[in-house]
């Protein structure tokens, strides 16, 4: 009995899959002669308009040849839609399957996704232009970077060796400097109301029909130290009405200096110096370019897409609280600026603020402007070897590197005019070269003069080459003090003002 029952169970499947074969064999003839019907179709549309075209021709006896190649021409045409129409056709029955002529790449999870082109051409395809005008619309109108108070460790430099960096706290004196700097950041953002009221006002649009503040909405951002953290609470309670996000940001905090504890750490500070903060790592430590690099994530993934997340209220503006060296690297970042640019700007004191303005007519994804009215400017200055009459040189230093348009090094009379103008003994007319100077050890930038030539740096040149032995800092010296008197103490002709640039630096 149970042989009879397990022969009936496999005559039972025997049947069922006999007609699930049959069902997929009539499925893929019906298909199969769907497309064969749609490609006949399509050939004979095409042979359609061959044959009018052709009868069209014959009709036409006297048509010139120029009428001729048109008409041959204008079939030439039809045929190629004919062909697409059958090509959409086809892609349509197969929806299912993944095209892969496709040059486009676009992640459909994300409603910012980056489209990818093989074809340099599509960059340019009017959709992606206006998508990237919208976005640039709906970035916040003002960024304000802010440094922190004075901290326990600008007071006492030697604190580093028994407190971790992260745990540095504010003095009395930051705290203060703190509360200030709440109040000015309100000052700015009522400024901007009142200016918005104004020009509602000059519309005839009345308060009733919208809101006239121009700062309704702030994300709060701030570096997850100590110090930042209380100087973000202390200037929260002026603008607090406005603020609708706060985080903490890891990738704007200082740069890590690694342990120190030891007593080696100054040595490590006067390699630094002679190397460039841009490019010196400390031992198990950051470079200057690592923390660049992790500012600029930031600035890439948060500040460009604030507005462009689902679910998030989209806000007018960002106060960023950091540290000074992390504001350089986002200025740096954004303007593009090179590692001698960088050099050359010192570090913002306890509380600076910057104001970056949103300014449509600049190109560009990311259309900031420095708001120096607003806010506070950034200081800078590099040191300049001047020849004069193609014989006398001497070294000067050139505030305000920033005023010069860039690329800086090769706006050589904007460079001279502000010689002129900063020392009265100098006469632009008789500067024949100038030779920029960063603060690094070694490296030098070679300007062009106005009749072509490069600037010779002589003895320096014949220093370098020199494989007796001796040190490059030592030939650094003895070059600058044959050729302007002015010692480069190891690594820099200034090395007092290296101090100031970086006073602080915590």
């Amino acid at each position: 009995m149970v042989e009879a029952g397990t022969g009936t169970l496999l005559t039972v499947l025997g049947v069922v899959i006999g007609v699930l074969v049959t069902l997929l064999f009539q499925a893929r003839c019906r298909l199969s002669r769907a497309n064969k019907s749609q490609e006949d179709e399509g050939s004979s549309n095409q042979k359609t308009s061959q044959g009018d075209e052709e009868k069209g021709t014959k009709n036409r006896g006297e048509v010139s040849q120029v009428d001729a190649e048109n008409i041959a021409t204008n079939g030439a045409a039809n045929n190629n839609n004919i062909s697409s129409t059958s090509q959409h056709s086809q892609k349509t029955n197969n929806k299912g399957k993944e095209e892969e002529n496709s040059e486009v790449v676009v992640d459909d999870d994300d409603d910012d996704a980056e489209v990818t082109y093989e074809d340099d051409a599509h960059l340019h395809c009017p959709q992606n232009l206006h998508d990237a005008k919208k976005k640039r619309d709906r970035l916040p109108n003002i960024i304000i970077l802010v440094r922190h108070g004075e901290s326990e460790g600008n007071a006492d430099h030697t604190l580093y060796r028994t407190k971790p960096d992260n745990l540095v706290e504010l003095t009395q004196k930051g705290m203060k400097q703190a509360h200030k700097a709440g109040k000015r950041v309100e000052k700015i953002f009522h400024s901007l109301d009142v200016k918005a009221h104004e020009e509602r006002q000059k519309r005839g649009e009345s308060s009733s029909e919208g809101h006239t503040a121009a700062v309704r909405r702030i994300h709060l951002v701030i570096s997850p130290f100590e110090r930042t953290r209380q100087t973000a609470a202390a200037m929260r309670p002026w603008f607090a009405h406005r603020i609708v996000r706060t985080n903490l940001e890891p990738r704007i905090r200082e740069q890590e200096f690694a342990n120190l504890q030891g007593q080696d750490f100054g040595d490590f500070r006067k390699e630094q110096k002679r190397v460039g903060r841009f490019w010196y790592r400390f031992p198990t430590g950051e470079s200057g370019s690592d923390v660049y690099d992790r500012v600029k994530s930031w600035w890439q993934d948060d500040v460009m897409n604030v507005n462009e997340r689902y679910g998030y209220e989209p806000v007018d503006a960002m106060v960023v609280v950091t540290h000074g060296l992390t504001m350089r690297f986002v200025l740096m970042q954004h303007f593009g600026w090179s590692p001698t640019t960088f050099h050359s700007v010192w570090n913002a004191d306890n509380c600076n603020i910057y104001v970056l303005r949103k300014d449509l007519s600049k190109p560009g994804p990311s259309p900031y402007v420095f708001d120096e009215r607003a806010g506070d400017a950034p200081k800078s200055s590099i040191d300049l070897k001047v020849e004069f009459d193609g014989c006398h040189n001497k070294v000067y230093k050139l505030a305000d590197y920033l005023k010069i348009p860039p690329p800086r090094t090769r706006h050589l009379n904007e460079v001279k005019a502000k010689l002129e103008e900063q020392y009265p003994e100098v006469d632009k007319e008789r500067i024949t070269s100038v030779v920029f100077l960063p603060f690094i050890d070694g490296a030098v930038a070679e300007q062009r003069t106005k009749t072509g030539r490069r600037a010779s740096l002589g003895a320096f040149e014949a220093g370098r080459s020199d494989r007796s032995g001796e040190g490059r800092q030592d030939r650094q010296k003895k070059f600058f003090h044959a050729s302007s008197g002015t010692d480069l103490g190891g690594f820099c002709p200034h090395p007092e003002l290296y101090a100031e640039q970086e006073k602080g630096w915590h």
